[in-house]
C-alpha cells in the first residue's frame, strides 16, 4: 500500500518528494508557532482581565469603613470604645452591620446612641467618656470646672 503524494508532503515521510527541512529549521518553525499561540492567549487573557477589572469596583471597602461611613453623632467614638472593650465580638457585629448596609445600598445612617444601644442589647457593656458642658459667659465650660468656680467664688 503506497501513501499518496499529499500524505508524503504533509507528514514529510522519507518517500516525499522534495528536500526535508533540517531539524533546526523545523524546531524553529514549531517554536514560532507555539510562541504566536501563547501571545494570542496572553492578549485574550489581558483583555478579559481588563474587562472584569472595569466591571468591579476598584477598591472594595472593608467592613469597618462601610460602617464608619454610615455613623454619625459620636458613632465613631462608640465603635472605638467597643473595639477596645470587645475586639472580637465587635468585629463580628461590624461585619454583620456592613453586610446589612451593603444590602440596603448604604442609605441607612446609624447614630452613636443607636449603635451603643445595639451593643448593650447584645450584652456588650462598656463605658463611654462623657462630659457635660455648660455655657458660661459665652464659652463652654465643663460642669466640674463650673462647680469648682462657683464654690470658690462664693
Amino acid at each position: 500500500m503506497r501513501a499518496s503524494p499529499r500524505y508524503d508532503k504533509v507528514f514529510r515521510t522519507r518517500k516525499a518528494r522534495g528536500p526535508l527541512l533540517d531539524e533546526d529549521a523545523e524546531l524553529g518553525l514549531i517554536n514560532a508557532r507555539k510562541l504566536a499561540e501563547l501571545r494570542k492567549r496572553a492578549e485574550r487573557a489581558s483583555a478579559a482581565a481588563s474587562l472584569s477589572a472595569a466591571a468591579t469596583p476598584k477598591a472594595a471597602k472593608s467592613s469597618k469603613e462601610v460602617v464608619l461611613d454610615a455613623l454619625y453623632d459620636r458613632g465613631d467614638e462608640v465603635l472605638q470604645a467597643a473595639y477596645q472593650a470587645y475586639p472580637r465580638q465587635t468585629e463580628v457585629v461590624v461585619d454583620q452591620l456592613a453586610r446589612l448596609l451593603k444590602q440596603t445600598g448604604a442609605r441607612e445612617r446609624i447614630s452613636g446612641g443607636e449603635l451603643y444601644q445595639l451593643f448593650r442589647n447584645l450584652g456588650l457593656r462598656f463605658a463611654l467618656k462623657t462630659t457635660i458642658k455648660i455655657q458660661d459667659k459665652g464659652r463652654f465650660v465643663d460642669l466640674k470646672d463650673k462647680l469648682k468656680m462657683d464654690m470658690e467664688g462664693g
